[in-house]
């Protein structure tokens, strides 16, 4: 499909583009989807509905029914499973079946448990090694952050969100440390701001709190700032998985 097209053609996309509108998977509903690849757009339709909880962990994702339904070959779809996979939000057997990965208020308790440890340890450290540079870039993405949450662009809220993080983690020097950290936040962390009401503006002011003792050289203060941070962040998530799952049970029940 040419660029220059008139809207009125009618012409069919090509196996790299999209057409104007496809249904999400047992939906039953019809979504505008934006003229990209097929495979960005299958992989976002189903991140957003497994981060969602409408994709139940443990649930089969088949090539072959999803590409169906969406009237796309598979090409796109195994594509789309592939980057889920690398996310940690889906898993595949050794025969390439593909399936999603359970997630539980324990898992989070667990691993938010394991964040506070870590993250405080390396924000700490950051402390201590921070670069006028670094600081720089770190404040850079603090603002972008304030003005994704103003204008409630979650997607941009939540790519952005690890990128802060991870700036001040890089800034320890700790390259094993960061890697452990990163391993964390797969297919978990970057569901909070998409599904819980809110999140989005406190943790901003979270973040704020956090900046604010970065600022002062303050390597205790900014530990505490950030073990509040993930605690609350896990706080919400595990009441959040709580009320769907137990939903979710109810519904089944009657």
């Amino acid at each position: 499909m040419s660029r220059g097209r008139d809207d009125k053609n009618t012409a069919e996309p090509s196996e790299g583009e999209a057409p104007d509108a496809t249904a999400a998977p047992g939906s039953g509903t019809e979504i505008r989807i934006r003229r990209e690849t097929l495979g960005g757009q299958v992989y976002d339709l189903l991140r957003d509905r497994i981060l969602r909880g409408e994709i139940p962990g443990g649930t089969r994702l088949a090539q072959s029914p999803i590409s169906e339904e969406m009237g796309i070959s598979r090409i796109p779809v195994r594509d789309a499973l592939k980057r889920l996979e690398n996310d940690g939000l889906v898993i595949s057997d050794e025969i390439g079946r593909y399936s999603v990965v359970p997630f539980t208020s324990q898992d989070a308790e667990e691993i938010y448990a394991i964040r506070r440890r870590l993250e405080s340890l390396a924000i700490e450290r950051a402390v201590k090694a921070m670069t006028a540079e670094k600081m720089e870039e770190i404040e850079s993405l603090f603002a972008e952050l304030g003005r994704a949450a103003e204008r409630q662009e979650l997607r941009r809220f939540t790519e952005l969100n690890v990128r802060f993080h991870m700036a001040i983690y890089e800034a320890s020097g700790m390259r094993r440390l960061v890697r452990m950290i990163r391993g964390l936040w797969l297919g978990v962390p970057p569901l909070t701001p998409m599904v819980l009401e809110g999140r989005t503006e406190r943790s901003q002011r979270e973040h704020e709190e956090i900046i604010d003792r970065l600022r002062a050289r303050d390597a205790a203060g900014a530990a505490r700032a950030l073990e509040r941070h993930i605690a609350n962040a896990g706080t919400e998530l595990r009441s959040n998985i709580d009320a769907t799952w137990g939903s979710k049970r109810r519904r089944t029940a009657t």
